[in-house]
């Protein structure tokens, strides 16, 4: 028995609601299992500093025609338990700012 999943459309410009496949997919789409459940996936970046951490971003496209990045991060935790709260907490910092730099809106030059 064979199931085929088809990714659902939405009333979005940016979501075509064709059957046609090769229509339903932006080009930077990477297709197959990373994409369905209502969303494109692009192909992730993988970002690595051996031995000590790993952050992979997904490009993603909602069913709403919203886009957004994924971003998972693996990081190596310093030893010992006080070390590593201490740590965490830097992480934690360190995320914080970076993310409101991120989410800021870009200035425009002239």
């Amino acid at each position: 028995m064979s199931i085929r999943i088809r990714p659902r459309t939405a009333t979005s410009p940016t979501w075509p609601a064709t059957d046609d496949d090769h229509r339903l997919h932006p080009d930077w789409c990477a297709r197959g299992h990373l994409c369905g459940m209502g969303e494109h996936r692009g192909q992730p970046m993988t970002l690595r500093v051996p031995g000590h951490g790993v952050v992979v971003l997904t490009r993603v496209l909602a069913a709403d025609g919203s886009q957004h990045a994924e971003i998972h991060t693996r990081i190596s935790l310093a030893a010992g338990d006080t070390n590593a709260r201490a740590h965490l907490m830097r992480i934690v910092t360190e995320f914080d700012a970076a993310l409101r730099r991120m989410v800021r809106p870009q200035r425009r030059t002239p």
